[in-house]
């Protein structure tokens, strides 16, 4: 699958060698083919969309982790409990 993705990037890149000078935020990029930076902002835009989607993974794993805290503390209380009891 990638390695389709990739031809025709290269195909799209080499089909449009239209030469450009792309605005980002005011400034003027350097000059390249259409095709270069259209590949070039679908990367960064792929690259971006993947760290977002590791949010709420980080985000479950910090509750996962409190959660196994919270537990242990809990089965340490229960040992305590259990043993008072036993020994009365």
């Amino acid at each position: 699958m990638a390695l389709v993705c990739i031809a025709l990037g290269v195909y799209f890149a080499v089909d449009n060698p239209e030469s450009i000078t792309p605005r980002f935020a005011g400034y003027d990029l350097f000059p390249g083919s259409v095709g270069f930076w259209l590949i070039g902002f679908l990367l960064i835009g792929a690259l971006l969309g993947f760290l977002a989607s590791l949010l709420p993974y980080w985000t479950e794993r910090r509750r996962v982790k409190g959660l196994e805290r919270q537990l242990l503390r809990t089965e340490r209380e229960l040992h305590t409990v259990r043993r008072q009891v036993a020994g009365e």
